[in-house]
């Protein structure tokens, strides 16, 4: 019985293998965005004109076509804020500042189309098409657009000269279950997905400033002391720009260039820094699969919160020190692997690559004996934090992982339980199902969900699979239960 059990679960895992290798992405079966924009450092205004060759991979037929406005989060009178109200004194030090989005002009596949802005918090383009597009057809969408950008210490913000372009652009939407996904851009975690695509971006900019960005970056100096960045990038699902007086120290690993960018103010430990940005490839390379992009932006900018991962670039905050700096360094380029190169639906599922890249941070130090702290310490105080939350708020808190962002009661909710239970979680698993198994289901789930979007389901039946073991029970308890279902040891 127990080798045919073994013998149907090899064929399962192959199967499944040679699904996902069926669906997976290339560079003729994506979306292609052309963006040039140019940066008004006197008004902080960026103007865009943005081509989308847009590909339909949904399988339905499209009568139109949805684009987030992230930005317009940002404006005065958005419904939902990118903050919460105990954070406002900190993003703003300078007082309240707004932003926003306007789209100036709207094409498709040449001809003028009306501006339509929807959405549950004008959040929201949508573009009507002439004819609907079938599945594998293109369209060409061309837009133009002003961003103003607030003074803000954020994904999207400027403060003291450097300038951070997360989320800034008009990116397609995810198609799901009959409608195009509504999520909007709430305070708590990372409140946004996307299939990949291809990027060729330029940004024309004062020649005082360096533009960090997703991709490898190329200079041209234009007349009137200005410069324009280029970038092309391929299978990415965002790209992200920071710009500022940069100064950047660079290294290869495994032939992947990483570079550390940071202001003359900021120039303490980046030797250190970029040291840890090379270790972190290193050692995600050897246990997860090989990074697959040929260059790596560390960024240290002024930021809210701890750092912020896009493809090919992270954020890592100013405000950070000592152990904790470190440890966003490694969190956060764990998040190429997941998030960047495995996507999910952060959303719904926040837990998913949160705790996959929380547990990173452990298994780095397990492999860096030299940095002085164990993996056993970092599982540790994952459950020490879980279980002091637990203990100070008692029946008012919800210790279930799998639910979307909107139903976690405050952002220590969602940390508590999407990074540090969800580390504890993996943990558990690791000792259940034995190392071999564990490393080879981590493996064979990036492998597999590689540029796709991948559900809890994907990493379960990963581990399943290359346990031999049913584990649905496992994860329920672990989804539903508290602290004291799985113990304090």
């Amino acid at each position: 019985m127990k080798k045919k059990i073994s013998v149907v679960l090899s064929i399962c895992l192959a199967f499944v293998f040679f699904v996902a290798c069926m669906n997976r992405y290339d560079e003729k079966n994506v979306s292609n965005y052309q963006i040039d924009l140019v940066f008004n450092a006197e008004t902080n205004v960026l103007t865009g004109v943005q081509t989308v060759d847009f590909f339909n991979s949904f399988n339905v037929e499209l009568p139109e076509i949805h684009f987030h406005l992230f930005a317009n989060a940002y404006r005065e009178g958005a419904q939902f804020s990118p903050f919460t109200q105990s954070e406002i004194n900190d993003a703003f030090p300078n007082g309240p500042s707004f932003g926003g989005i306007e789209i100036t002009s709207l094409k498709v596949n040449g001809t003028d189309a009306p501006i339509v802005i929807g959405g549950r918090d004008e959040d929201r383009l949508i573009v009507k098409l002439p004819r609907a597009l079938m599945p594998t057809q293109r369209v060409e969408i061309e837009m133009e657009y002003t961003l103003t950008i607030p003074n803000v210490r954020h994904r999207l913000g400027h403060y003291n000269g450097i300038v951070n372009l997360g989320n800034f652009f008009p990116i397609a939407a995810i198609f799901e279950n009959g409608a195009w996904n509504q999520s909007v851009y709430y305070s708590k975690g990372d409140p946004f997905f996307t299939k990949v695509k291809n990027f060729d971006v330029s940004i024309t900019t004062p020649s005082r400033l360096t533009a960090a960005m997703s991709g490898r970056v190329q200079r041209e100096n234009l007349t009137g002391g200005r410069t324009r960045h280029t970038s092309s990038s391929r299978l990415m699902r965002d790209f992200a720009i920071v710009l500022g007086e940069f100064q950047v120290v660079t290294g290869t690993v495994d032939g992947i260039e990483v570079r550390y960018y940071f202001t003359q103010e900021m120039s303490m430990l980046s030797q250190e820094a970029l040291s840890v940005s090379m270790d972190s490839v290193r050692v995600f390379n050897e246990l997860f699969g090989k990074y697959p992009y040929e260059t790596l932006s560390v960024v240290k900018t002024h930021f809210l919160h701890g750092g912020m991962e896009y493809p090919g670039l992270v954020y890592i905050s100013d405000v950070l020190s000592g152990n904790h700096f470190r440890d966003v360094i490694i969190h956060e380029i764990a998040h190429q692997w997941w998030y960047a190169v495995v996507g999910n639906d952060q959303v719904a599922h926040a837990w998913l690559d949160e705790s996959l890249a929380e547990y990173s941070v452990a298994l780095f130090y397990e492999r860096m004996p030299q940095f002085g702290i164990t993996y056993n310490d970092r599982i540790a105080e994952a459950l020490r934090t879980f279980a002091l939350f637990e203990d100070v708020f008692g029946k008012n808190f919800d210790g279930s992982m799998n639910r979307g962002l909107s139903e976690f009661n405050s952002v220590y909710e969602y940390v508590v339980v999407a990074y540090h239970k969800g580390a504890v979680m993996l943990s558990s698993l690791r000792k259940v199902i034995g190392d071999d198994a564990f490393f080879r289901a981590i493996r064979n789930y990036y492998e597999t969900q590689k540029f796709q979007i991948a559900r809890p389901e994907h990493l379960v039946a990963a581990f399943e699979a290359a346990s031999n073991r049913d584990l649905q029970t496992f994860f329920a308890t672990w989804f539903a239960g508290d602290i004291q279902t799985f113990g304090r040891a």
